[in-house]
């Protein structure tokens, strides 16, 4: 299907349920979880209902994943058994929370996470991603290889942590890394019948139970400190002092908590993800990274990244937009279905459990010009490939439950970006090894290792 049909050709759903045999090709979950839920979409098309020790409905087409973002808090919730799992270890936060919990804290967040609101985090942003390339420049001298997405993992869990804690974080950084890890590690793990019970005495299990033990004692004694002080503007300020527009009340110290966790998790795996990929494509496309120096030395000039500058930066812009097409951090989405449906015309009964894969819809060739080229001009604006209403490409989600750090999100891949990138070529080794995980967040399996070039 060509990508410039009319909506009515290319955005509504016009096809059958595929019903493979039981448990069909089954073992590839063992190995990339995207590329067996690719294998699906490629083998059986858009709609499949597959049976097996897991059983769902895979959706792979933007019509069918608008219905099923859209309609969540109606006929689809987050009450699964994948984001049971997450329970587990995010608690009861904004990730995971349905009803009234889920309303209430959105309404309290929202207006910390606005267009406007999060620019009071820009200089914390830059001040980061200048540190981190002031540390680069004795490894560039010596022409020595570093791990590149290893140290995007580290600047945005300093954004992250600075964000929350403000220079507290400082002090346990190395721990907050190591929690996070734990945690990242039990919730990329399948649900599968009894080992996803967490009661199960399996070492992954006990692991997540010490390191939220550890963290959430970290947490109380952050909250405690900013509710004798008062005088931080930090997140955890922030949220302590939120009040529901329409009860007046605050978030309890044990939400607080729940939300710090969800964010500091969510808020730098996902950025550290996208920034990898980043740099690889820009190692394998000289002509994008030409355009991109161009467009930072006409924007910036040679004075520091200033605020006004973020927006300008749209050619920056449409480079993270294009490598999170292509390599989606949050690759994998779900929804229960909360009361019996129709999706596709098929009647869903209650229960089931709706999935769709951000890796095969972001390259669905029905919707996508040579989906499998890395081309930022898909994004130009005006000229988008496709826009986000047509749902072919939500890497933030979409319906009442899009990301409500978007804007957050957004503004750091393009401060990180533009001031690593000003400043040096990032090269990848011969060592570096191409290969995609699949995990709770895509990454480059070997990490990416890469030489830096200063640039003039």
């Amino acid at each position: 299907m060509d990508s410039q049909q009319s909506d009515s050709q290319s955005t509504t759903f016009t096809g059958t349920l595929a019903r493979p045999p039981l448990m069909y090709r089954q073992w590839l979950l063992a190995g990339n979880r995207a590329k067996f839920f690719d294998t699906l979409a490629n083998d059986l098309g858009d709609f499949v209902h597959y049976r097996g020790l897991f059983s769902f409905y895979l959706v792979n087409h933007p019509s069918l994943v608008k219905q099923v973002l859209m309609e969540t808090h109606k006929s689809f919730d987050k009450n699964s058994v994948i984001y049971d799992r997450f329970r587990n270890a995010f608690g009861n936060g904004l990730v995971v929370a349905e009803g009234d919990r889920w309303r209430r804290a959105r309404r309290l967040m929202q207006p910390l996470f606005g267009p406007r609101a999060v620019e009071q985090y820009f200089e914390l942003m830059r001040d980061s991603a200048d540190q981190m390339a002031a540390r680069w420049e004795p490894t560039c001298q010596a022409g020595q290889v570093l791990d590149v997405a290893s140290e995007m993992n580290h600047v945005t869990l300093q954004i992250a942590g600075r964000a929350l804690f403000h220079d507290s974080f400082d002090e346990i950084a190395p721990q907050i890394s190591h929690w996070t890890h734990i945690i990242n590690l039990y919730s990329a793990k399948p649900p599968l019948p009894i080992i996803r019970s967490f009661w199960f005495p399996s070492r992954i299990n006990r692991k997540l139970k010490q390191a939220l033990a550890e963290f959430n004692e970290f947490l109380q004694e952050m909250i405690q400190r900013r509710r004798e002080s008062q005088q931080s503007t930090d997140l955890i300020s922030r949220l302590l002092a939120a009040r529901d527009e329409e009860t007046g009340q605050p978030l309890s110290d044990s939400e607080i908590a729940e939300e710090a966790l969800g964010m500091i998790i969510g808020g730098h795996e996902t950025s550290s993800s996208a920034l990898a990929w980043v740099w690889c494509e820009l190692d394998q496309h000289p002509d994008v990274r030409d355009k991109l120096h161009q467009e930072l030395a006409e924007v910036i000039g040679d004075g520091p990244l200033q605020l006004e500058h973020v927006e300008q930066l749209v050619y920056t812009r449409m480079v993270i937009e294009e490598a999170i097409r292509l390599h989606p951090p949050f690759w994998f989405e779900n929804r229960n279905v909360a009361a019996d449906a129709e999706l596709g015309g098929v009647p869903i009964k209650k229960d089931s459990v709706v999935v769709f894969s951000r890796y095969s819809l972001h390259r669905h060739p029905g919707f996508w010009k040579d989906p499998e080229r890395f081309n930022p001009e898909r994004f130009r604006p005006g000229a988008e490939e496709n826009k986000r209403s047509v749902y072919a490409y939500v890497p933030f989600g979409g319906g009442p439950r899009i990301c409500i750090g978007i804007h957050f999100a957004i503004m750091e891949l393009v401060v990180v970006l533009a001031v690593l990138a000003r400043r040096y070529k990032v090269m990848l080794d011969k060592s570096h090894r191409h290969e995609m995980a699949a995990n709770l967040t895509m990454t480059p399996k070997y990490g990416v290792r890469a030489r830096l070039e200063r640039r003039s």
